[in-house]
């Protein structure tokens, strides 16, 4: 669609990857002075452009995706972000990566601020909390909104507009009580403190508690750990609780325990939640992330939904029997996998979906959560199999690799998602899924997809319930794409018939459509051209 769509990227609009080049290199100039004041400015304007450009990380901008791992706000912006390349989505600190980040909870963008490090003094690190409606426009969706936030939170100035700053101070201490370690020889101790300064409003104060539990695993992985290295250590750890604050004490070592495979159990993080909701400590533990991906700390999953919290999980086009790139390659349409969800449903009942989807475990790979997922939701368990065996040769493997990253963002889902694809062999295996979860699922060809996924887009800009950015242009040139889309639904049914299937009336889960858009603009960047 003209209004929603970008432009297919040619090679002459492809920036071209630069050759490394030594940090202080500058570019090579004719020796001797310029021959005029005219060449002198140019050649300084040259340098300065050099220079500015060895800082940046290659990439181009698409309108409304962000397609390298720097945040730059884009004139129209979709609600997703997609990042060139695979992002490490291992159990990696905020602290260790770019100095200045950003995160989404609740109605707030998140400025997370660099760490003070001071020998001798108290360190600290600060997060300032955002109002969305800071961002508000005409004509976005609630997810546009929470991606300019979360694009542009990182680079706000000053704290001015916080309406709460969460404050994190360490400091080594005496151990006063040495039979809280099992070994006080060489024992240390370090305080914790978090706190809260709220501004104009009153934040919730759960949502306190939770942020504050993340900062302290960032403080305590990045900052302490790297200081103690082997040495048995004990935190006091001072945080607020739902009315007032209250002090627990752990070793570092029980925060973040591993079992016998070295995988982490999250018995500390469970710890460190019960005072807030024991029943909530006792489920599944998964991560908060910042805008690149990066972990910013683990918590239960229904803290996630309660509060809107950004975090990791994959999206997975499935395909019947042939490599979806190669069939693009070849100029053959494949059949994708698509499903019905059961009217019983509580999210999204009885609305369609062309993804397998899931949220990745604390410390879990992403292509090990694709893996898990494919096999639970449709019961193809060849890529699970072969992760277990250590089956690296991708030719054995069905699933492919992290294929890139988009950020998606709606009014109660935000998630950066990590693309894979799965080619289903239907001579080694069969879908199967459970009935009180999928009501029909069927391969249905690519182009089929592409058109009933315009479609519900459409549907969702008239009811002005889409998400994502859009809306419509003038009405003559909405008439023609209208006829347009109705010459080409004729064609694709006289051609494949309806399969006792309406697919030009699906209505399909709007997280799923932001995903699709993402997928679509990756294909136009790597050249498939349908």
């Amino acid at each position: 669609r003209p209004h929603r769509r970008p432009p297919n990227l040619t090679k002459r609009h492809r920036t071209p990857a630069r050759r490394p080049h030594p940090p202080f290199a500058l570019p090579r100039l004719p020796l001797g002075p310029p021959r005029s004041a005219r060449m002198a400015a140019m050649a300084t304007k040259f340098i300065a452009l050099v220079l500015s450009m060895s800082s940046l990380s290659t990439g181009f901008i698409l309108p409304g995706a962000q397609l390298s791992t720097k945040p730059v706000v884009p004139s129209h912006c979709w609600n997703m972000m997609l990042t060139s390349g695979a992002v490490d989505n291992s159990c990696t600190n905020l602290m260790e990566a770019a100095p200045m980040s950003s995160s989404l909870a609740s109605s707030y963008a998140i400025r997370i601020y660099p760490s003070n490090n001071i020998e001798g003094e108290c360190n600290e690190l600060k997060w300032a909390l955002h109002s969305l409606s800071h961002w508000e426009q005409s004509n976005q969706g609630e997810g546009t909104l929470a991606l300019r936030a979360l694009s542009d939170c990182a680079q706000l100035d000053g704290r001015a507009d916080a309406v709460c700053t969460l404050t994190c101070q360490w400091t080594q201490s005496d151990l006063a009580d040495p039979s809280l370690v099992h070994s006080n020889a060489d024992a240390c101790c370090w305080s914790i403190n978090v706190a809260a300064v709220e501004e104009d409003e009153i934040v919730p104060r759960e949502l306190v508690c939770v942020l504050s539990r993340i900062m302290v695993q960032s403080v305590a992985t990045s900052q302490i750990a790297s200081k103690v290295r082997e040495k048995e250590t004990l935190l006091r750890i001072t945080l607020p609780l739902l009315e007032g604050e209250g002090c627990q004490q752990m070793l570092l070592s029980d925060l973040f325990p591993t079992d016998e495979r070295g995988l982490p159990n999250n018995s500390g993080v469970r710890h460190l939640f019960t005072p807030l909701n024991s029943q909530h400590a006792n489920m599944e533990i998964v991560d908060m992330v910042n805008q690149q991906g990066r972990v910013l700390g683990s918590l239960p999953r229904p803290y996630i939904h309660t509060w809107n919290i950004l975090h990791r999980g994959i999206g997975m086009i499935v395909s019947k029997d042939v490599d979806i790139f190669k069939a693009f390659k070849s100029g053959k349409t494949p059949d994708v996998y698509v499903h019905q969800r059961t009217s019983t449903k509580r999210i999204f009942p009885s609305l369609f979906d062309m993804f397998v989807g899931g949220v990745s475990s604390s410390g879990e790979d992403a292509q090990w959560t694709a893996a898990r997922e494919v096999a639970e939701e449709l019961g193809l368990k060849r890529a699970l199999d072969a992760l277990e065996n250590k089956q690296e040769d991708q030719r054995i493997n069905p699933l492919s690799e992290e294929l890139f990253q988009c950020t998606v963002c709606t009014s109660y889902n935000r998630c950066v998602v990590s693309m894979f694809t799965y080619t289903c062999d239907t001579a080694l295996e069969s879908i199967t899924w459970q009935e009180e979860e999928v009501a029909w699922g069927d391969y249905v060809p690519y182009d089929i997809v592409t058109l009933a996924g315009e479609m519900s887009i459409d549907r969702l800009v008239e009811k002005g319930v889409w998400p994502g950015s859009g809306c419509h242009n003038e009405e003559s040139v909405n008439d023609a794409n209208d006829a347009q889309q109705e010459s080409t639904i004729e064609e694709l049914k006289n051609k494949y018939g309806n399969n006792n299937q309406p697919w030009d009336t699906w209505d399909f889960v709007p997280d799923g459509l932001l995903v699709w858009e993402a997928w679509e603009s990756f294909l136009r960047r790597e050249g498939y051209n349908r």
